[in-house]
């Protein structure tokens, strides 16, 4: 059984993946300003690069069902 979360990428999912990134930056003391209101596609990190590639690493690997992105080749 594949136990894996697929998601089909679509302008409707772009805020969902937002504020599940936005839930992640938590971890590393950072946020993400989101603004999908009155038709608004805003996302916009506020914290350092190198956090922003932690939460970026961190939500990869829990949409690929706790496998590192590294390992699936």
């Amino acid at each position: 059984m594949n136990n894996n979360l697929r998601i089909i990428k679509k302008q409707t999912n772009d805020e969902i993946l937002a504020r599940i990134m936005k839930a992640a930056c938590r971890k590393y003391d950072c946020s993400m300003e989101i603004d999908f209101a009155n038709g608004n596609r805003t996302v916009k990190f506020v914290g350092t690069e190198e956090n922003k590639a932690r939460v970026a690493v961190d939500v990869e690997t829990m949409l690929n069902g706790g496998l590192k992105a590294s390992s699936q080749s």
